[in-house]
């Protein structure tokens, strides 16, 4: 089979004289190995890494800030500490591909906060 994952993303801007969209479509993407994993990770004020269950190869990475309030660093493990490189506002989704053989890691600001967590392998 082909084109298992359909992915649509959009987003428009209104700010006052400011605008801006982004409305590609929706894109379909192949899954040639079947497998992912889905969580609500609980991140606490010290870095934590990641677990992707029994996900071989990281794929595609759905992540939401589940918290009304705190933010949350993400990035990627280097030389056994986080190297911050993304941050998810309260509430608000992020969809990525992963590099394989990543080992992702975060910390929340302030108070720990509740992160959901769907991954695909491709």
């Amino acid at each position: 089979m082909a084109n298992e994952i359909t992915l649509t993303i959009s987003a428009t801007i209104t700010n006052g004289d400011f605008k801006d969209s982004f409305l590609p479509g929706a894109e379909t993407i192949s899954q040639t190995t079947l497998g992912g994993h889905s969580t609500v990770w609980t991140v606490g004020t010290s870095e934590e890494d990641l677990t992707v269950g029994d996900v071989g190869t990281l794929g595609m990475m759905m992540i939401r800030n589940l918290d009304a309030t705190n933010y949350v660093q993400i990035g990627k493990k280097v030389a056994g500490a986080m190297e911050a490189s993304m941050r998810l506002r309260p509430g608000i989704p992020m969809v990525i591909q992963s590099e394989p053989g990543i080992t992702w890691t975060a910390k929340a600001n302030t108070a720990a906060c509740k992160v959901l967590i769907k991954i695909w392998e491709l």
